[in-house]
């Protein structure tokens, strides 16, 4: 066991998620509070195989796109670089500043939606925060297209009102390959 003031500061804020509370932490917690590298980097953690994997963005979100995450495994993405997710993410689920959502079915599918959206000529990821679709890409969507995009629109907004930080770790997720710097989050 460690002394928590070792390990985190007077200013730190997030103790009351500790679960046994107190003023000690195990060395693994230790440890993920104070691996300034883990609230950085984007990673996958697989239980199975005991492995930290550190990942791009465009390459999570690949995998992800590719289907539910097994039970063992989670994905761990800072938006903000400043809260101390790992302590407290959860198997299969995909975990941001304050937010963790079961990585399932219905999330490939949704994250499926945006990476298509994301792909259409003339969308910036600012646009998807809307309601409805700009006037700007329906013009350059051929009409056949309409519903499909219409439909994937509607589907995001699960995503649009999920609290916290998801929408900016989809965003992050869903970004094409091809797009530069500047359009990324």
């Amino acid at each position: 066991m460690i002394t928590a003031t070792q390990v985190v500061s007077r200013k730190f804020t997030d103790a009351e998620s500790w679960v046994y509370g107190g003023d000690w932490l195990c060395a693994a917690c230790a440890w993920a509070y104070s691996t300034a590298e883990l609230r950085r980097t984007v990673y996958l953690v697989d239980q199975h195989r005991p492995a930290r994997t550190l990942v791009e963005r465009p390459t999570l979100g690949q995998r992800l796109a590719a289907g539910a995450l097994a039970a063992d495994q989670m994905a761990v993405i800072p938006v903000r670089g400043r809260r101390h997710i790992l302590p407290t993410a959860r198997w299969g689920h995909v975990c941001t500043d304050d937010t963790q959502l079961r990585w399932d079915d219905a999330a490939v599918d949704l994250l499926d939606a945006l990476r298509w959206l994301r792909a259409l000529p003339g969308m910036r990821a600012a646009m998807l925060a809307d309601p409805v679709p700009p006037i700007t890409v329906m013009r350059t969507t051929p009409t056949d297209q309409w519903p499909a995009l219409l439909d994937r629109w509607e589907a995001l907004q699960a995503w649009r009102t999920h609290p916290g930080a998801w929408w900016d770790a989809a965003i992050a997720l869903s970004t094409p390959t091809a797009v530069t710097g500047q359009e990324a989050r």
